[in-house]
């Protein structure tokens, strides 16, 4: 039986995933901070956000086999170093059974992309990297949003329109309002401008993002 640490900010989120993989019988536990930089011999698989590999890059060495949780194509992840140390990637959007098959070919010795990104990751192996984008909000804000929200929110801080972001999403114009309208209120911004200053600030409050 593997035992699989989870590395997620966001309770529900964490919630979601531990119950898909304790469901095939898997033993599924939190990391803590007081794991920092110890390798942990009974762990199989770390699947781990990759706001905190950013944070604790350190998880990538510590001889666990590391699955990154990352938000689509535009996540920081795809430009970070840390990314060649990882044995799969799986996208948090993806249904229940995609993590349970990430961590599956993870134990058996396999990588492991979301079928959503390979099309992505293929035609962008050989690119240069695109240019850094705002960072996330600061975590007591961002685990107040939902995975969709989360990533309508980056879009706004990169200057989109709402037309843009449901062209990019590929989602109706009326869903992509109701996604800023929540998130405005959810954060307690005024504008979208407040918005993206509220991302700005992440780097200063990023270590917070780790689970106690």
């Amino acid at each position: 039986m593997g035992r699989i640490v989870l590395v997620i900010s966001s309770p529900s989120l964490h919630r979601r995933v531990s119950e898909a993989l304790t469901a095939p019988g898997w033993g599924v536990a939190s990391w803590t901070r007081a794991q920092r930089g110890r390798a942990d011999p009974a762990v199989d698989v770390a699947v781990v956000e990759s706001r905190a590999l950013a944070v604790e890059p350190s998880l990538a060495r510590l001889g666990m086999r590391v699955i990154a949780l990352v938000s689509g194509e535009h996540d920081p992840f795809w430009r970070s170093p840390w990314r060649q140390s990882v044995a799969g990637v799986v996208d948090r959007d993806d249904p229940d059974h995609g993590y349970v098959a990430a961590v599956r070919e993870v134990l058996s010795g396999r990588g492991w992309i979301s079928p959503e990104l390979v099309p992505w990751v293929l035609a962008n192996s050989g690119g240069p990297p695109r240019p850094p984008g705002p960072p996330r909000p600061v975590p007591g804000q961002l685990t107040k949003l939902t995975g969709r929200e989360e990533d309508v929110a980056q879009l706004v801080a990169e200057g989109l329109s709402n037309p843009e972001i449901a062209d990019r999403l590929c989602v109706e114009l009326s869903t992509v309002k109701f996604h800023v309208s929540n998130v405005l209120r959810k954060l307690g911004c005024r504008s979208r401008a407040q918005l993206a200053a509220i991302f700005h600030t992440y780097d200063t409050a990023a270590r917070a993002m780790l689970p106690t």
